[in-house]
């Protein structure tokens, strides 16, 4: 069986002092701060791990999103 395409929608909001907001389909994913090297990933659950660049942390929040839905 095959699934069909569904339209996501992914929202980036600055939140001002270098901390961004990441939504997808208006459910919260969690946060990325980028004021320190290494940049702290914050998650909805309150973990917080590293990331080297902005790009590995969007996937490090994408890759929970799914892991969960």
């Amino acid at each position: 069986m095959s699934r069909n395409n569904k339209p996501v929608s992914v929202e980036i909001n600055d939140m001002g002092d270098n901390l961004s907001e990441v939504k997808i389909n208006k459910v919260r994913l969690g946060t990325i701060d980028e004021s320190t090297t290494p940049l702290t990933v914050r998650f909805s659950d309150n973990h917080s791990v590293t990331a080297k660049d902005f790009d590995d942390a969007m996937e490090m929040l994408i890759a929970e999103f799914n892991l969960h839905h």
